[in-house]
C-alpha cells in the first residue's frame, strides 16, 4: 500500500545541524583543564579490576579502567570533585580530589561485593552521567546484574516490584508497566533514548517485545527531565539502555560479552542471551541476541491456558568513534508471539452477554482445564518489530558553549496480528501496522563552574493502519515536532534547573472503513469527509465545551438499565494541538548526607489516537469504545517533593507527588452493552493524582542490609470524587541481603492491601502476602565475574489477583516454583 512521508521536518533538522557542525567544530581557545588518574583493584586479592566504570561526579565524566586496572579521564574543569568507582555490585565509597588547573590529581580504589551501591543515569542528567542522588529527578535503575537475577521474561514484570510501579496486562504476554497510578500514553518506553515504536500504550493485550534480559540498564524516570523525551510522560518514562549504548562515550580496546541462561518451574520458563561489543582502532561492533519462551502458567486454582509466551531477538552493528567525530548505524529484528487467556470468550461470544467482571470471586473455577469434547478456541498475537537506526556527530569540542552535538534517525517498522485459533486453525482476525520515522537532534553544552544542560528538537512521523474485525481507527498519519531544553544552576550546596518544550501533533485521519455505526448503514462517508476539511487547521478550543457536555452524558448513561443499543460512530477529523511544557526545579544539600529536591511541572498533553479515533468493540480493553475527535489537550501541574540520604549506613529516598490535570482523558463505563462489552465514552474531567514512593536500605551487622520499598497513589476525577479505574493498591517489599564472601541470600516479602477505592463496575481485589527467597553466588575476577542464582517465589502458594491486571477476575497470578540463572560476563 501507497506511503507518504512528510520529509520536510527531517530534511531541516539534519541540515541545520550539519550546517552547524562546521563551525562548532571551530576549535577556540579551551579553559586549562587537568587529568585525573588512578588505579581500580579488588580488596579480596588486590587483582586488577578490567572494566570497572569510574566517574567524576560533579562533572559528569566517566571512565572505564583497562586491563591493568587503571584509568585516566582528560578534559576536566579544575575544581574539587567527588569519584566513584564500581563494575555493577562491586563498589567502593566516594572519595573526594581537588584538581589545579593544567594538574592531575591520582585516586585510587579498592572495590569489594555489596548489594547496595551507587546507582547512575544518563537518561534525566543534564549532560554525561550523574547519580540519582544528585539527579533532580526521582530515579531508579536496575543493572545486568539486578536483571539477571530476576529473569523475568517481561519489561513489566521486571519493574514491578519497585516502589510505585505496577505491571497492567491481559496475561503474561502484554505486561506494560505503570508509573504512579499512570497507564497507557501517560507512559513512555524508550530504547537508548528513543521510543520503541509499538503498540503496547493502546491497548491492554498489547506487550512490548523487548527482552529486558539483555539490557544493560534499566532506568526509571519521573519529574521534570521527562520532558527532554515527550510532554505525554505525565507518569514518567522506562528507558532501556543497550550494551553498546552504555559504552560510546567511553570506548574500550579489547571484547566485552556476556552470556545469560535461565529456567523456571511454575511457567516451564526457559530462555538465554547473549551479547558482545569489540572496539579496535575507534571502531566498535556489537551483536547480540535472546530467545524466551514460557508455557501456560501454574496457580493455586490450575493452569491458565493460553498464557504461553515466545520471544527471540537479534542485533548488530557498526560504529566510528573517533576523537571528535563519531557515527554508527545498526539494526534490531524481534519476533514474539504470546496467547491472550480468556480473550476468545468475548471475541466468540458476540450475542451472549457475559458479566465475567461481577462474579464473586468464590466462585471461579479452573477456567485452564478445557473439558474434553468443547471446541478449542484460543486468542494469540503475532508481532514482529524492525528497527534501522543512524547516529552521527560531534564529541570533545574545543568550544567555549558547546561539548557535542548528535543527530539519531530511527525507522520503525512494526506489525501484529491477532490471530483466532479454532481447533488449531489460525485465521488472521485483525492487522496492525505502525511505521515510526523518528529524528532527535540534541546539542550537549560545555559545563562552567555554574551552568550545565542540554537542548535539541525531535520529529515523528508515524503511519498507523488497522485492518480486521477489531479496526478500530481508520487509518491515520500523525507528524509531530518539538524542541526542547533542560538546564541546571549551580551555586555550590543550592541548585536550580529548568526545563521547557514546545510540540506540535497533527492527526491525519481518513475515511473510517466498514462502516461508521454499529448496525447501521455506512451512509455518511462523504459528509464525514467534508468536516474534516472544514475542521482542518480550526482552532480546537471547542473542545472543551464539547468535553463539559459529554461528561454530562456519561453520567446519565451510568443510570440506564443496562441494554443492547446501536450507537453511531462519530466522524473523524484532522486534528492539531501545540502546547508548552516547563518545569522549574530546586536541589538543596542541606549537610549531613541529606538532600532536599523540589519541583514544579505544568505539561501538554495532546489526546492518543486511540481516544480521538477508536470505534468499536475492543477486548484487549474489555470494552466497547466510542472515541471523541473533540477531544482537548490536557494540561497537567505537578509538584514532585523529595527527601534523600546516603551515608555508610543508611540510603534512603522519599518522594511526595501530587499531579492537577485539566481536562483528563478517560473512559467513562456506562450501563450500554453492546457485543457483550460495556460501552465506554472517551469523555474529559478534572483529575488528580497524589501519593509517595520510598524506599530505605540501612545496613546491619558486617554487610547485610535490610530494604523497605512502599507505593502509593490515590487518583480520582475531583469533580465526582470518583476512583480512576486500574489504580494500584498501596504496595511494598521488605528485604533482606546478607552476604558471607561471594554468597548472597534474600529473603523477600511483597504486600499490598486491599483495593476497594473502584471505579464504576469495577471489581474489587483483596490484599495479600507473596513470600520469596532469592540466593546468589558471584565469583568476580580480573577479566570476568560469574553469577549464579536460584529464586524459590510466592513460597506459602498464595492466592493472590493483581488490580491492575484487566483478567483479574478469571486468572489470578502465578504460584509456588523456582527458578535458576546463570550468567558470565568477559572483560
Amino acid at each position: 500500500m501507497h506511503r507518504h512521508v512528510r520529509s520536510s521536518p527531517f530534511t531541516a533538522i539534519v541540515l541545520a545541524v550539519l550546517a552547524a557542525f562546521a563551525a562548532l567544530a571551530a576549535p577556540v581557545r579551551a579553559q586549562e583543564s587537568g587529568t585525573v588518574q588512578g588505579t581500580v583493584t579488588l580488596a579480596e586479592n588486590g587483582g586488577a579490576v578490567h572494566g570497572a566504570v569510574v566517574l567524576i561526579v560533579e562533572a559528569g565524566l566517566v571512565g572505564l579502567t583497562g586491563e591493568d586496572g587503571a584509568f585516566e579521564i582528560g578534559d576536566v574543569p579544575p575544581g574539587s570533585y567527588e569519584v566513584l568507582a564500581q563494575r555493577e555490585h562491586l563498589t567502593a565509597g566516594r572519595q573526594m580530589i581537588a584538581l589545579t588547573p593544567g594538574g592531575t590529581a591520582t585516586v585510587d580504589f579498592e572495590l569489594g561485593l555489596s548489594p547496595i551501591h551507587e546507582e547512575v543515569t544518563v537518561t534525566a542528567a543534564a549532560g554525561g552521567a550523574q547519580t540519582t542522588f544528585e539527579a533532580f529527578n526521582a530515579v531508579t535503575t536496575l543493572d545486568s546484574f539486578d536483571l539477571v537475577g530476576q529473569s523475568h521474561g517481561s519489561l513489566g514484570d521486571a519493574l514491578q516490584r519497585e516502589p510505585g510501579i505496577a505491571s497492567r496486562s491481559f496475561g503474561p504476554g502484554s505486561s506494560r508497566p505503570i508509573i504512579r497510578g499512570f497507564d497507557g500514553d501517560r507512559v513512555l518506553i524508550l530504547e537508548d533514548g528513543i521510543r520503541t515504536g509499538d503498540l503496547s500504550s493502546q491497548s491492554g493485550d498489547h506487550g512490548i517485545t523487548i527482552d529486558p534480559n539483555s539490557a544493560e540498564r534499566i532506568e526509571i524516570v519521573r519529574g521534570p527531565a521527562t520532558l527532554l523525551y515527550g510532554s505525554n510522560a505525565v507518569g514518567g518514562l522506562v528507558n532501556i539502555i543497550t550494551p553498546h549504548e552504555s559504552y560510546r562515550d567511553s570506548l574500550f580496546e579489547g571484547t566485552r560479552a556476556q552470556f545469560t541462561a535461565d529456567a523456571g518451574s511454575a511457567n516451564a520458563q526457559a530462555g538465554s542471551n547473549a551479547s558482545l561489543q569489540h572496539a579496535q582502532d575507534n571502531l566498535l561492533f556489537w551483536a547480540g541476541g535472546s530467545t524466551r519462551r514460557t508455557g501456560d502458567y501454574d496457580t493455586p486454582e490450575g493452569t491458565i491456558g493460553n498464557s504461553a509466551t515466545e520471544l527471540t531477538n537479534a542485533r548488530a552493528g557498526i560504529g566510528f568513534f573517533g576523537e571528535r567525530f563519531f557515527v554508527s548505524g545498526g539494526f534490531n529484528v524481534e519476533d514474539g508471539r504470546y496467547g491472550v487467556p480468556f480473550a476468545d470468550e468475548f471475541h466468540g461470544a458476540h450475542g451472549e452477554e457475559e458479566e465475567h467482571g461481577d462474579e464473586d470471586e468464590g466462585e471461579d473455577e479452573d477456567h485452564g482445564d478445557e473439558e474434553e469434547g468443547e471446541e478449542e478456541s484460543e486468542v494469540d498475537l503475532d508481532s514482529r518489530r524492525r528497527v534501522g537506526r543512524f547516529d552521527l556527530g560531534l564529541r570533545n569540542l574545543d568550544n567555549r558553549a558547546i561539548e557535542g552535538v548528535r543527530v539519531s534517525l530511527n525507522v520503525i517498522d512494526w506489525n501484529h496480528d491477532e490471530l483466532e485459533i479454532e481447533n488449531g486453525i489460525e485465521a488472521v482476525g485483525t492487522q496492525f501496522d505502525n511505521r515510526t520515522y523518528v529524528v532527535r537532534a540534541e546539542v550537549d553544552q560545555r559545563p562552567t563552574e555554574h551552568i550545565s544542560g542540554r537542548f535539541g528538537v525531535w520529529t515523528q512521523v508515524r503511519d498507523f493502519e488497522a485492518t480486521g474485525v477489531e479496526a478500530l481507527a481508520p487509518r491515520t498519519d500523525l507528524s509531530s515536532f518539538a524542541a526542547f531544553a533542560y538546564e541546571e544552576v549551580n551555586f555550590g550546596r543550592l541548585r536550580l534547573q529548568f526545563g521547557g518544550r514546545v510540540e506540535r501533533n497533527d492527526y491525519r485521519a481518513m475515511e473510517r472503513m466498514g462502516g461508521l455505526g454499529h448496525g447501521e448503514e455506512d451512509d455518511h462517508d462523504e459528509e464525514g469527509d467534508e468536516e474534516g476539511e472544514d475542521h482542518e487547521g480550526e482552532d480546537d478550543d471547542d473542545g472543551d465545551d464539547h468535553g463539559e457536555e459529554d461528561d454530562d452524558e456519561g453520567d446519565d448513561h451510568g443510570e440506564e438499565e443496562g441494554h443492547d443499543i446501536d450507537i453511531e460512530a462519530p466522524d473523524p477529523r484532522d486534528r492539531q494541538f501545540i502546547g508548552a511544557s516547563a518545569s522549574i526545579g530546586l536541589h538543596a544539600d542541606l549537610g549531613g548526607d541529606t538532600a532536599f529536591v523540589a519541583n514544579l511541572t505544568r505539561s501538554h498533553r495532546a489526546p492518543a489516537l486511540e481516544e480521538l479515533y477508536n470505534f468499536g468493540p475492543h477486548v484487549g480493553n474489555l470494552a466497547f469504545e466510542v472515541g471523541n475527535p473533540d477531544l482537548d489537550a490536557e494540561t497537567t501541574l505537578g509538584l514532585d517533593l523529595s527527601l534523600r540520604h546516603q551515608s555508610d549506613r543508611v540510603r534512603s529516598d522519599l518522594n511526595f507527588f501530587v499531579y492537577d490535570i485539566d481536562n483528563f482523558i478517560f473512559g467513562d463505563r456506562t450501563d450500554e452493552v453492546l457485543d457483550t462489552l460495556p460501552v465506554f465514552n472517551f469523555l474529559q474531567g478534572d483529575s488528580r493524582f497524589t501519593g509517595f514512593d520510598a524506599r530505605g536500605s540501612f545496613r546491619l551487622a558486617g554487610e547485610a542490609w535490610a530494604t523497605l520499598g512502599l507505593g502509593y497513589v490515590d487518583a480520582r476525577l475531583t469533580a465526582l470524587d470518583q476512583a480512576l479505574p486500574r489504580i494500584p493498591p498501596l504496595r511494598g517489599t521488605v528485604s533482606l541481603d546478607v552476604p558471607y564472601r561471594g554468597f548472597t541470600v534474600s529473603p523477600e516479602v511483597t504486600f499490598a492491601a486491599k483495593q476497594d477505592n473502584v471505579f464504576r463496575g469495577e471489581t474489587e481485589t483483596d490484599g495479600y502476602v507473596v513470600a520469596d527467597i532469592r540466593a546468589s553466588y558471584v565469583w568476580p575476577r580480573q577479566h570476568t565475574a560469574h553469577i549464579l542464582t536460584f529464586t524459590a517465589y510466592n513460597l506459602t502458594n498464595e492466592l493472590y489477583r493483581n488490580h491492575t491486571s484487566f483478567i483479574k477476575d478469571l486468572a489470578p497470578e502465578i504460584g509456588r516454583g523456582f527458578k535458576v540463572g546463570y550468567s558470565v560476563r568477559f572483560f
